[in-house]
């Protein structure tokens, strides 16, 4: 419904006018809506955890860094997971994300688990219909390391994902519809997605993104390229908002070759003692 691969990184980009603050500890919640066009989709992300300062405030390099650890959830028309997360940033120009979540997948609005007979089954995910999907669970296991920079106010960030689905029995093929791609119920997807972006005044971001998305087991390749706009807005130390507008087009992609691309988030981070 929505790509991840994308969108999830909106809230990474917005953290970026309080990365040189020191890390503040306690209990956080983290509530973002998705939406995107070509392909179709909405979501909803949810986050609660506990912040941890990891090292002391003494340079710039390590006044952010922090382990937080916690719950989040994923609710879509089509699927809900829920599960464990981490991040960790040792030193301000790196961070790893890592999540475990179980996946349920419903047909009640018409987008449920669609099986495959192969990776080249023919399918078009616009015209899947209720009849032809059904109710399904699974696992989702991913781990995403960033590389990030900044000089003056030009900000860039490369991050690469390994995500792990099994879904269903394991056994066949199945439509992944985070990413819009065929996948075996037992499979990986590769993704890298970099940002090169410019800070003009506080809060406000402008730039590129490049998406990669690979599936190893097909050589499935999905390539997009946005123009990226975000914005956050600090209230407190424990209170901000964010932002984010993406749009471009897919450089290469079995669904939607070179069709107009639109995604959005809108989110807020509270500090909850």
């Amino acid at each position: 419904m929505v790509q991840r691969y994308t969108l999830a990184l909106i809230a990474f980009l917005c953290a970026w006018p309080v990365a040189s603050q020191p890390t503040n500890p306690g209990v956080y919640y983290d509530q973002g809506l998705q939406a995107s066009h070509n392909p179709l989709g909405l979501q909803t992300a949810s986050k609660v955890f506990y912040r941890f300062p990891v090292a002391e405030p003494e340079g710039m390099l390590w006044e952010s860094t922090k382990l937080d650890v916690g719950f989040q959830n994923n609710f879509s028309p089509s699927y809900e997971m829920a599960g464990a997360f981490a991040y960790f940033e040792p030193i301000a120009f790196f961070s790893l994300a890592g999540s475990a979540q179980i996946g349920a997948y419903y047909n009640s609005f018409g987008y449920g688990f669609y099986e495959l007979t192969s990776y080249d089954s023919s399918v078009d995910p616009t015209e899947m219909t209720n009849a032809q999907t059904k109710n399904a669970f699974g696992a989702i296991l991913n781990i995403s390391p960033t590389l990030k920079g900044a000089y003056d106010m030009f900000v860039a960030s490369n991050t690469f994902g390994l995500t792990y689905y099994y879904a269903d029995n394991g056994q066949g093929f199945f439509f992944e519809r985070i990413n819009n791609t065929p996948l075996k119920k037992s499979d990986i997807e590769l993704t890298n997605s970099a940002y090169v972006l410019v800070n003009p005044i506080e809060g406000l971001y402008a730039g590129v993104n490049d998406s990669v998305l690979y599936v190893p087991g097909s050589g499935y390749l999905s390539h997009r390229l946005c123009a990226v706009a975000a914005y956050s807005l600090p209230i407190n130390r424990g209170f901000s908002f964010y932002s984010g507008l993406f749009l471009g087009t897919f450089l290469s992609d079995r669904y939607f070759q070179y069709a107009f691309y639109t995604g959005a988030q809108l989110g807020m981070t509270l500090k909850l003692d």
